[in-house]
């Protein structure tokens, strides 16, 4: 039976392909052994301060290999993660805060955003007990909570469970072709619910997470990265994000692309004439996707392959 969590799920990778690279990102490079062992060092710690089922932990950290490792690491142990974008305005995350009053905060640089508990990552990862920890975490329990977008006003928070989770993931590896040598483009700010599947999907499946720079958007910085990590997979993408990547990558005949099979987009409707030079180019092999869904709903209701012809 394939173990409906995603600390067990991670952990049969782990056990498989050691050796295999599981993250990247312009910090550097991470095998799934290395990255099993900074999990556990978190895990443990977590773990020691009372974090299990319904227990909610903030993660105050940037697009980084530490906020990969810490929403692992509080899943493992049971609990509930709670990702509090840096980026976004202090009070929208205190409001955050207020509603789920997270057992401790981890977060990285002295950061700090109430007066809760607080832990630098980077302390536990340099000290921490690498040992293994069992999974604590149950199919009905509560995994994460993210806030809807707030289109009618305040953003309310959601809370997702662990099986609805694992489903999720399940679907996206199979949609999206996601699996041992596949290399995954992460872009989605961790506000997004988006986010939690492209973090987390590589992962369970033996791919290889590749983690765009957090910052500003920058379409060079990014059509380069996909063009060097030879990206497969680039899931999700809202489509303005992807238009001018086609358009710097056809100066260089689509080669920074050539690698990509799958390209799933949301969150607008795409405009399939500003991809239709490199849907038509011969280095282009991709299928084009496009996915909608609600927070409410773990994400993703409605799915769609695009007829690539269409003009």
């Amino acid at each position: 039976m394939i173990p409906d969590t995603v600390a067990a799920r991670f952990a049969r990778q782990v056990a498989l392909r050691p050796d295999d690279e599981a993250v990247v990102s312009a910090a550097g490079r991470w095998s799934y052994g290395e990255l099993a062992a900074d999990v556990n060092r978190v895990t443990r710690f977590l773990v020691e301060r009372g974090v299990g089922w319904e227990v909610h932990v903030g993660v105050l950290l940037p697009r980084s290999y530490e906020l990969v490792v810490s929403m692992m690491a509080v899943l493992a142990a049971g609990g509930v993660y709670v990702p509090l974008n840096p980026s976004l305005p202090d009070a929208r995350l205190l409001d955050l805060v207020d509603v789920t009053r997270p057992s401790v905060i981890l977060t990285a640089g002295g950061r700090t955003l109430s007066d809760l508990p607080h832990t630098d990552v980077a302390a536990v990862l340099r000290d921490g007990d690498p040992a293994p920890v069992a999974d604590r975490h149950h199919p009905d329990a509560a995994a994460y909570v993210i806030q809807t977008s707030g289109s009618t006003g305040r953003p309310k928070c959601v809370q997702l469970e662990m099986g609805s989770l694992v489903n999720l993931l399940d679907w996206c590896a199979g949609a999206c072709g996601i699996g041992p040598g596949e290399r995954v483009l992460q872009v989605i700010a961790s506000s997004f619910d988006a986010s939690v599947r492209s973090y987390l999907t590589p992962l369970v499946t033996g791919a290889t997470l590749c983690l765009y720079d957090d910052g500003p958007f920058d379409p060079v910085t990014l059509t380069d990265w996909l063009g060097r990590e030879r990206i497969t997979v680039f899931n999700p993408s809202v489509p303005s994000m992807f238009y001018p990547v086609v358009e710097l990558a056809s100066a260089d005949d689509f080669r920074p692309l050539e690698s990509l099979h799958t390209l799933a987009l949301g969150a607008e409707t795409p405009d399939m004439s500003l991809l239709r030079p490199w849907l038509d180019s011969p280095r282009c092999r991709a299928r084009v996707q496009n996915v909608y869904g609600p927070t409410e709903a773990a994400d993703i209701a409605l799915y769609a392959e695009l007829d690539t012809s269409l003009r």
